[in-house]
């Protein structure tokens, strides 16, 4: 693969996020939809903190040379220690694609009343297939879907002020939430941050090694940050003039069709695309590890492939929204850990210690 220039390295990282929760509205109403206004607060607090720790972490990968994902998160030589962390990390990716999953079947149940069952089958077959091209595969989607997904939910934002107007966007009073994983708005920024960093960290690293300018990271990840903003913010804004859409597993396709059926059916398809690309992205990053680590599934890719997605697909059938409302939170507090590490082994590769490599870095590498 070639080097990746700012705006493949802006879509790639607004990417990793722009999955099933996020752009279906679930998992923004859950973390930042519910604490009314001062969801907006959190919501901000939270983009800016992806972008910032984004672009720490993409400087420790181009300035230090690592590769493995359990190096970048556990800064110490201490083997145990980086096996669980790579372990945690890759159970939560599966997560993801399981989420995806099951997504993809709410979501074709909810628009055209496709069995869940049925429409997550054909889903998990077709990620299968397109992850075995690996991160060159992953990065063509990227720079494909992500455009479409941000114009088009700006363009449904718009529809929705237009239809319900704006009065309520900010006056939404607080609503009942009783998620004890998420207390208040605070804690809901900070877990959702932590989580989704987790998840970034396996979908980036492999992007590492095809780094070349520190202004490529750090203009590319602000850009996918401020992706992340519009998407977010249209999303928020569209569910706060038509508040009973949060009570669907999938709240911007209820709230779509309620403009009109046939955007409903639009917007479903767009979802689609925005589960695919993050479910993708996650799955290249599980196998990278997986093919890495054990040597017999590197040697038989399709057949590990066809065993896991059946996995993936009989995980799915647990539901969407339980789903959301559950592992992200979870792996939310465990984000928190691996964002500190994180941070002490940015900190100790400035100062010219590399423990996974015995790397130096110069001085000029410093000044960076």
């Amino acid at each position: 693969m070639k080097e990746i220039k700012i705006i493949p390295l802006a879509f790639a990282f607004a990417g990793c996020f722009l999955g099933a929760g996020f752009v279906s509205g679930q998992e923004l109403w859950q973390f930042f939809g519910e604490f009314g206004v001062k969801g907006y607060i959190g919501l901000l607090l939270a983009c800016v903190l992806l972008a910032a720790f984004g672009i720490i972490m993409m400087r420790l990968l181009q300035k230090s040379g690592i590769e493995k994902v359990e190096e970048i998160m556990v800064p110490w030589d201490v083997p145990i220690l980086r096996t669980a962390a790579g372990l945690i990390l890759n159970i939560f990716l599966l997560c993801v694609v399981v989420i995806m999953t099951a997504g993809v079947g709410a979501t074709m149940e909810q628009l055209l009343s496709v069995p869940s069952q049925l429409a997550s089958a054909v889903f998990v077959l077709l990620l299968g297939i397109v992850a075995l091209l690996g991160l060159s595969g992953m990065m063509k989607v990227f720079s494909a879907l992500v455009p479409i997904i941000v114009l088009a939910t700006v363009f449904f934002a718009v529809m929705s002020w237009i239809e319900f107007g704006t009065d309520g966007i900010l006056t939404l009073p607080e609503q009942a939430h009783s998620n004890p994983l998420m207390p208040n708005w605070f804690i809901a920024s900070l877990t959702y941050v932590a989580y989704n960093l987790l998840g970034s960290v396996g979908i980036m690293a492999p992007l590492g090694k095809y780094l070349r300018e520190k202004r490529t990271i750090r203009v590319g990840i602000a850009l996918g940050g401020l992706l992340l903003v519009l998407v977010a913010g249209s999303v928020l804004t569209s569910l706060t003039g038509y508040p009973e859409a949060a009570s669907e597993q999938m709240p911007m396709v209820a709230l779509a069709s309620r403009l009109n059926p046939t955007l409903g059916i639009v917007y479903g398809f767009l979802l689609l695309l925005g589960m695919f690309s993050n479910g993708l992205a996650s799955l290249v990053a599980f196998m990278e590890y997986a093919n890495r680590h054990v040597k017999v599934m590197d040697a038989h890719r399709k057949i590990t492939m066809a065993v896991l997605m059946l996995l993936v697909w009989a995980a799915s059938l647990a539901g969407f929204g339980n789903l959301v409302g559950t592992v992200f939170p979870v792996f939310g507090y465990i984000g928190i850990v691996v964002i500190v590490c994180i941070c002490i082994n940015y900190v100790r590769c400035g100062k010219g210690e590399n423990a996974v490599k015995g790397k130096t870095i110069t001085d000029h590498e410093k000044s960076e």
